[in-house]
């Protein structure tokens, strides 16, 4: 059924190049390996899907159906696969084939929350982008890649894999019923993201020029059957394409999901945006131009009024458009909740000079959702641990310096304790506070916040914790703590602070130029821990593990956080 795997290839860039050559931190790809037959894959399902939605455009997944489990929907592809990634349990997933431990790449799905976080803080040394065409009634499909290395990727070559997934698939799922009943449709279950084919065969096509300013452009022809195994692809819309660029068969360097060409822009799917360090909201929308002209003055309806954005999004790409800003402006007495929707319409543009109308369906984004607590401290944070304390964290920050101000994590002697924390940070404000299980499945008992005269501020049900980040409390007095480890910030740079590192990646030494006169430059890990400090431009990381740090620049002026990568 494979037309030609090789319509074209040249190390130039096409007359018509899509990918972009703006620096860019790496897109996140989730490979799940799962089956029918498993009870407890549901599970994994559900925290993929959960990861996608926190980042459309961002994250993306395969789910691999192979193993004990899999008695449908199975591929040649799976056991290789598997394999690599040493998969020992269902479910298990892969995140960009990354070792976030040891040489381990294997991770529970349950963690891809907090991983996907990681993986979107790592520059990535390359950017790829794919367009698909489907034709209905010949049913050829034609993939174009472009691929542009914004620096010398690591090794000697990279490996590109295009894979194809369907959507949408009825049939059953053990487990199903009690673990994402949501997902069922008229007592059928509705799986997603299944592998159905790899168009680059199991490991991909080799990519041998992958230095800084490099190009790479490849298609590829195939004719979808009317059945791949067991599966019938009756729908064309329930395909999509995911492309991706591989340091050998593991590290996922880049990914994106092939935009299928079609006849006029659309609106792909909105999100609330935000600051971290802030009640600031920022809801944008997201524009995909499928088409082989530039478009721009893109005209919104945002609750009933108009709206043009004067920006330009080139053929087969999309970008992001932002619609106002919003803040809590006043703290409440007692308690609220604080949500908010807009409903966003996608109207027209401008293409070749000429106003294109759009019609489709409005757009219902919710920014906000956030409970604030005014009370006075100290507060009290309960939590009532389960089994595996290592997998439950939380955060007290504080928005107005953007600190952390805690920073814990439960030790193994938590376990089945009801653990009592006292939250008092020096100075009174507004705390954002995040209780995480980074396993996925919850706790077994409650988190509980009181404050200082006993009263519950709010008291929650653990086996509903998956990600917990939008409880802000106004403590009113003054406290007794400071923050705790390092005073790290929170990506919020200092004013008048400007600083450059390169190289990065960096393999031995790091160079540091800053706009201001340079007083102490600290190299931190992701949790804050100080790894290093000295007072000299250069840095000597060559001792470090491979991975994402932080470097830490205190200035005459303030202080700038940047990150770079250990390679």
């Amino acid at each position: 059924m494979l037309l030609a795997s090789l319509l074209a290839m040249t190390t130039t860039m096409l007359a018509q190049s899509f990918v972009s050559t703006k620096p860019e931190n790496r897109k996140v790809l989730i490979e799940e390996f799962t089956g029918v037959g498993c009870q407890y894959c549901p599970l994994g399902h559900k925290a993929t899907d959960q990861t996608l939605e926190a980042y459309p455009g961002k994250a993306f997944a395969i789910n691999i159906h192979q193993g004990m489990f899999a008695t449908q929907f199975t591929t040649q592809w799976g056991n290789a696969l598997a394999t690599m990634a040493s998969v020992s349990g269902y479910p298990s997933a892969t995140m960009n084939r990354h070792a976030f431990s040891g040489y381990n790449v294997q991770i529970n799905p349950g963690q891809a929350l907090p991983f996907a976080q990681k993986i979107m803080e790592m520059p990535t040394p390359v950017n790829v982008a794919a367009t698909v065409d489907i034709d209905p009634t010949t049913r050829l499909m034609v993939v174009k890649v472009e691929v542009y290395y914004l620096g010398n990727a690591p090794g000697d070559f990279n490996l590109l894999n295009v894979a194809l997934v369907q959507n949408n698939v009825l049939a059953m799922q053990a487990g199903a019923a009690s673990y994402y009943p949501e997902n069922m449709v008229g007592g059928q279950y509705r799986h997603m993201h299944i592998l159905r084919h790899l168009l680059t065969g199991q490991w991909g096509d080799t990519i041998h020029n992958n230095h800084a300013g490099a190009t790479f452009t490849k298609e590829y022809a195939y004719v979808v059957p009317q059945r791949i195994g067991d599966l019938d692809i009756t729908n064309m819309d329930d395909l999509s394409v995911l492309v991706f660029v591989c340091q050998n068969h593991t590290e996922v360097l880049n990914v994106c999901e092939a935009i299928r060409i079609a006849d006029k822009a659309y609106m792909a799917y909105g999100e609330q945006g935000g600051n971290e360090c802030s009640l600031e909201y920022s809801p944008n929308v997201t524009v995909v131009n499928p088409t082989g002209n530039p478009i721009s003055a893109l005209r919104f309806q945002v609750d009933g009024q108009s709206l043009v954005c004067n920006k330009t999004i080139a053929p087969y790409s999309s970008d992001t458009v932002q619609l106002r800003q919003f803040e809590v402006e006043t703290m409440p007495t007692d308690h609220q909740n604080y949500a908010q929707t807009l409903q966003v319409q996608f109207t027209g543009y401008t293409s070749n000079g000429n106003a294109v109308t759009v019609s489709g369906e409005p757009l219902t984004i919710e920014y906000g959702n956030a409970d604030i607590y005014t009370a006075e401290g100290p507060l009290t944070l309960s939590i009532k641990y389960d089994a595996y304390p290592e997998e439950t964290s939380f955060t007290l920050s504080g928005l107005a310096d953007c600190q952390y101000y805690y920073d814990v994590t439960g030790t193994a002697a938590d376990g089945g304790q009801t653990v009592e924390y006292t939250l008092s940070p020096a100075t009174a404000g507004l705390y954002r506070l995040k209780v995480y299980d980074v396993g996925g499945d919850g706790l077994s008992g409650t988190v509980t916040v009181a404050d200082a005269h006993g009263n519950t501020l709010f008291s929650r049900n653990g086996k509903d914790l998956l990600r917990w980040d939008n409880y802000y409390f106004n403590i009113t007095n003054d406290g007794s703590d400071e923050p705790t480890g390092a005073v790290l910030g929170l990506d919020r740079p200092a004013a008048n602070v400007e600083c450059a590192l390169w190289p990065n990646p960096a393999s031995t030494q790091l160079h540091i130029d800053c706009s201001a006169a340079l007083r102490q430059v600290q190299v931190l890990d992701l949790s804050g821990r100080v790894l290093s400090t000295t007072a000299d431009r250069q840095v000597d990381v060559q001792a470090l593990s491979a991975g994402l740090y932080l470097l830490r620049v205190v200035t005459a002026n303030g202080v700038s956080v940047k990150k770079f990568i250990k390679q």
